[in-house]
């Protein structure tokens, strides 16, 4: 015989997002932190590739700058989101290779933008 106590109520958290976008998933943080965080930087750092390399091939530098300095408040605004987020040990250490790899591969997207001067 089954009692109330074993009867428990489906578990909905499953199907609660289904509706929900990519994008809501990714920023909820559905697909955990390291996945969520290397998305939006490859995001970033794709389309600092894109429309610096347009800017170095219009020879338009201002531009190209200022596409720079958004692409560093880009990365330090993810390196400050993984700060917040983390709760695992050793924080600091976490942080010191997040943004060591982070800024190794904006200094190797900036060198391939600056291949499209002629």
């Amino acid at each position: 015989m089954i009692t109330n106590s074993e009867i428990r109520p489906a578990d909905h958290s499953a199907s609660q997002h289904e509706g929900h976008s990519f994008m809501s998933k990714l920023l909820g943080g559905e697909f955990g932190l390291a996945v969520t965080y290397w998305l939006l930087f490859f995001l970033g750092a794709s389309s600092f590739f894109i429309f610096g390399s347009q800017a170095v091939d219009q020879e338009r530098w201002l531009l190209y700058l200022g596409i720079v300095v958004a692409a560093l408040a880009y990365t330090s605004l993810l390196i400050l989101g993984i700060k917040a987020a983390y709760k695992g040990p050793q924080l600091w250490k976490v942080m010191s290779r997040t943004s060591s790899i982070f800024m190794i591969i904006n200094v190797l997207v900036g060198i391939s933008t600056l291949g499209f001067i002629y």
